[in-house]
């Protein structure tokens, strides 16, 4: 049944600040395989890692309030959220951001103004496993609230929507499809791809899944998806899997048999890393799942790996941060970060500075040296 919408607004304070971006001196940093450009105190735990904007700015989450940074560190603005837990924001041309939470998507005026909302009455059945949105078919907004998606046109209002299952895992889009996963009792994990009038293209089924991760690969032909079951033996295994975007046909798969798992990460040369039992980086052949190499490395935080243009995966730890070549699987540095990095790291437009927010707080852009 259709459920009643209506536009709704949230109470938003807009906090100006004073940059506060702070940069190293050159000589303190000489003996280190890096250099920090400048950093950055956020006051306040990060919920999110760091988003890179298509312009280049960098939008941090910490406690309630968003914070944007221009790529030199200096603060643009701060805009503190009531309400909600915070998803990956989504942006537009123009330069608004859109940011999915619990109950709503709110836009975010390029200057830090308050702008338009999208949100559904009370009574929205089923839960959502993280607040999630994706720009897909129709430049459309594919939106995830309680265990419905809506395809919501930015500035006006809903188009369409689709409830399916009793809990929304996982929502992601390319050009032509919208991925949707969701899990129902007694029925198991179910992905399906829908096309930009909401009409399902096709579905592939799995077992109970207490996690799905999807990510669809730039070129709209293949969607990779980690799928977590709630418990784990030698006949349930976790997985990546390749599927065919355009008939959900399996194109690898490949098993592992730990249980935690980082958010893969498709870098532009066709790898796909992630982390396995806090241990483990793992980096598989996007093409055909084939294991480029695994490491394992220390007491790792279980966040998602990072790598840049220079051949550098950088992978989080509880205390550090590790730097691993992409071409032969070995460890090039590793360095103390204070508070550790517990979320991914982020690389910026030039494929070469990362940005990382420690445990304390603290955003880093850092550079590293040459492979050698």
């Amino acid at each position: 049944m259709r459920l009643p919408l209506r536009l709704t607004s949230v109470i938003l304070s807009l906090v100006f600040l004073i940059p506060a971006a702070t940069s190293y001196p050159a000589p303190a940093w000489a003996a280190k395989p890096y250099e920090v450009l400048w950093q950055y105190t956020a006051g306040g735990k990060a919920v999110l890692p760091p988003v890179v904007s298509p312009w280049g700015d960098v939008f941090l989450f910490a406690g309630s309030a968003v914070q944007r940074l221009d790529p030199n560190g200096r603060l643009l603005w701060s805009f503190n959220v009531s309400g909600g837990r915070p998803g990956r924001p989504l942006f537009f041309s123009d330069g608004s951001v859109f940011l999915p939470t619990d109950k709503a998507l709110y836009e975010i005026k390029p200057y830090g103004r308050q702008g338009w909302s999208f949100g559904v009455l009370a009574g929205e059945q089923g839960k959502t496993g993280v607040p999630a949105a994706a720009r897909g078919p129709g430049d459309l907004f594919y939106v995830l609230m309680g265990r419905s998606l809506y395809a919501v046109a930015p500035r006006r209002n809903m188009v369409w929507y689709v409830a399916e299952g009793d809990t929304a895992l996982a929502v992601d889009a390319d050009h032509h499809r919208v991925y949707l996963a969701h899990s129902a009792k007694d029925a198991g994990t179910t992905l399906v791809a829908l096309d930009g009038a909401g009409q399902a293209i096709w579905r592939r089924g799995f077992g109970e899944m207490s996690r799905v991760s999807l990510v669809p690969a730039p070129d709209g032909k293949v969607i990779y998806a980690l799928l977590v079951p709630g418990r784990t033996d030698a006949r349930n295994r976790a997985s990546v899997q390749a599927l065919d975007a355009a008939t959900g046909a399996q194109v690898w798969r490949r098993g592992f048999p730990q249980q935690e798992f980082s958010e893969p990460c498709l870098a532009a040369d066709g790898t796909l890393y992630l982390v396995a039992g806090r241990r483990y980086l793992y980096a598989l052949d996007a093409a055909t799942g084939e294991e480029k190499f695994s490491l394992p490395l220390l007491d790792l935080s279980g966040a998602a790996p990072a790598a840049d243009r220079r051949g550098i995966v950088y992978v989080p730890g509880r205390e550090r941060l590790y730097a691993v070549s992409s071409r032969t699987g070995r460890l090039l540095w590793e360095d103390r970060f204070e508070g550790g990095v517990p979320a991914p790291p982020a690389v910026g437009r030039d494929g070469l500075t990362v940005y990382l927010v420690t445990g304390k707080g603290v955003l880093y852009a850092l550079q590293a040296g040459e492979v050698l």
